[in-house]
């Protein structure tokens, strides 16, 4: 009896295993779905736009993007924490929101670590302090000490509060023991048309949308996150180097998903963004693209949004207690 019972489990066992394998191996064979928390037309949007127009010429498959921009992202990263773990749906958002829903919203029932499988991480542009090219403001080193004599005088415009923007402006207030006065805006185009019509001291938006008015000689760049192609120096540079709160794009599918449709997805991401044509189409839109694609390297990366997130206040991270 034991032996029969026996047999029967391994038979089992076998069964289900074939069946993982032929999944894996058929992998993909209908639509791809990449749900994005942002909505069209951003710098998230297009950067997966161009990733799911390659992915679709790799894997000829339909590669769907879907925008769900409601609720900060979170109803984006519900949708594919809950989908099947086949590697049909993905996520495409930014590590940052998704770490806020994580760190500032107890109740959320989304956790970045514990619901989704990483595929990749990148960051793709850098953020950006502007002053028009008429400003008296030559350099970070001037803005620091106008601020250190004239607390609160100096008008920063910033995108909303929660943003990497607005975040990492409080960053440099506390490490340079200054304090400003941040005005809020909804996108970064606001922000440098305010800054283009000198209704604000500095600007802070991303070099992308920036590039074109320091070409043109309308804005100067003076710090920057990460290195830029602006060619200005980054904060770190400068003596500040907890201003480091670079939007970072994720690539993610729900927990569970099999080893070998990670590698599926893994190696196709890795052959993605290495592709001369995609670096091409990336750089002439002034992204900065440095890809993490290997597993350990995103958990710890994972680990370190966290963290960098962890240390504001839930108000300051936009949500209310």
């Amino acid at each position: 009896m034991k032996t029969k019972i026996l047999c029967f489990l391994v038979v089992i066992l076998v069964g289900v295993t074939s069946v993982g394998y032929a999944q894996a191996k058929d992998f993909p064979k209908k639509q791809i779905t990449i749900v994005l928390g942002h909505g069209a037309g951003g710098g998230v949007d297009t950067f997966f736009r161009l990733f799911a127009e390659k992915l679709k010429n790799k894997w000829e498959v339909p590669v769907n993007i879907l925008n769900k921009p409601e609720a900060t992202g979170a109803i984006a990263a519900d949708q594919v924490a809950r989908a099947d773990a086949d590697g049909y749906t993905m996520l495409g958002n930014l590590i940052g929101a998704l770490a806020t829903l994580t760190v500032a919203n107890p109740k959320s029932p989304i956790h970045v670590v514990r619901d989704f499988e990483p595929i990749m991480m990148n960051t793709y542009v850098a953020q950006v302090m502007y002053v028009n090219t008429d400003s008296k403001f030559k350099s970070i080193e001037e803005v620091i000490d106008y601020a250190r004599e004239k607390p609160r005088e100096l008008l920063v415009a910033v995108s909303d509060i929660g943003s990497n923007l607005q975040l990492e402006m409080l960053l440099l207030q506390r490490a340079a023991n200054v304090e400003f006065t941040l005005v809020y805006h909804e996108g970064t185009r606001e922000i440098l048309t305010g800054l283009l019509g000198k209704h604000y001291d500095v600007g802070y938006a991303n070099d992308v949308v920036g590039t074109p008015f320091v070409m043109a000689g309308q804005m100067r760049a003076l710090a920057s996150d990460i290195k830029s192609p602006l060619g200005c120096p980054t904060f770190a540079e400068k003596g500040y180097p907890v201003v480091n709160l670079p939007p970072i794009a994720g690539l993610l599918g729900p927990k569970g998903l099999p080893p070998d449709i990670i590698k599926m997805w893994k190696d196709a991401a890795t052959e993605i963004v290495n592709d001369p044509d995609f670096v091409a189409a990336t750089k002439k839109l002034n992204y900065t693209i440095v890809a993490t694609i290997e597993t350990e390297e995103l958990a710890k990366r994972f680990k370190e949004e966290v963290d960098k997130f962890s240390q504001f206040t839930a108000e300051e991270l936009g949500w209310k207690k």
